[in-house]
């Protein structure tokens, strides 16, 4: 898993639905593919879940434990579900 796929998976609300159809998707894979390449800062969110700051780009996700797993081993991390307003 690269630092752009972090990136491009980010599950926050203005992300998650532009990954819903190919166009959107492959948008917002060439805007991430764009930005600088970089290690972001990492933030701990209760005890179930990291969020990463970039210096640029959307910094706006919480990233679930099982959603970095899911990342790491090249498993879809939102199980072919469309984004959804709210919690899954």
């Amino acid at each position: 898993m690269s630092y752009d796929d972090l990136r491009y998976s980010c599950p926050c609300a203005k992300c998650s639905p532009l990954r819903n159809d190919d166009e959107s998707s492959k948008s917002l894979r060439r805007e991430v593919e764009a930005l600088p390449a970089e290690k972001p800062k990492v933030r701990i969110v209760g005890k179930y879940a990291l969020g990463f700051e970039w210096n640029q780009g959307c910094s706006s996700g919480i990233y679930r434990f099982e959603r970095i797993w899911a990342l790491a081993n090249n498993q879809d991390p939102d199980d072919g579900r469309a984004y959804v307003h709210g919690v899954w």
